[in-house]
Formats: structure tokens, C-alpha cells, sequence
């Protein structure tokens, strides 16, 4: 009965060894297989950006508004106990109004 137990070990181990030659006989074609699949799902997506090959519309202009007011005016200032000092003040008020846009064509490549 000894025998008998210790041939099976050898037969499993023979089996498994021919399987595991067989798959590394075949990672190669399993690669191939999955990049395969890979660029099937990529190609799905549609077009791929391709900087060597560029073509796009720019619409761009600048407007842009600027109001600048200064007012100067005399005033007096009596200090609490203290004498009237009278001089000029000066207000300024500045106001900003900007918006780009740009307007083209870019060709890159062919």
C-alpha cells in the first residue's frame, strides 16, 4: 500500500509540472491576447489626443472699461481743544471692467 500512495505524489507532481509548462509556453499569446483587448476597448473611445497633430479653432477678444475719479475738497478740522486746521482732502474712486475673448485657427502637423 506504500507504493501505491507515493506513486500518486509523483503523478500529481508530473501533471502539475506539465501544466505549468504549458502556461509558460503560452504567456506569450496570453499577453498578446490581453493587449489585444486592451486596444479593441481603447479604439472604442474614439480618437486619441495626438499633439504631434493639432487642429483647433480660438476665439479671443479684449474689452476693457477704466474710470478713474479724484475729488479734492477743503476742509476744516477743529481738533477737541485745539485750533481749526483747514487743508485739502483728496477722494479717489476707481471702477474696472475687463473681458477676453480670442478669435483663430491653430494647425499643428499635417
Amino acid at each position: 500500500m506504500q507504493k501505491r500512495k507515493g506513486q500518486t505524489i509523483l503523478e500529481y507532481t508530473v501533471i502539475l509540472i506539465i501544466i505549468l509548462g504549458v502556461m509558460i509556453a503560452m504567456k506569450d499569446y496570453i499577453k498578446r491576447g490581453i493587449q489585444g483587448r486592451w486596444k479593441s476597448s481603447a479604439d472604442e473611445m474614439g480618437d486619441q489626443y495626438d499633439p504631434q497633430s493639432v487642429n483647433s479653432d480660438i476665439n479671443y477678444s479684449i474689452q476693457s472699461n477704466s474710470t478713474s475719479t479724484v475729488q479734492v475738497e477743503n476742509a476744516t478740522y477743529t481738533p477737541p481743544g485745539g485750533l481749526q486746521e483747514e487743508g485739502q482732502w483728496t477722494n479717489r474712486i476707481d471702477s474696472s471692467n475687463t473681458s477676453e475673448t480670442k478669435t483663430g485657427f491653430t494647425q499643428v502637423g499635417d
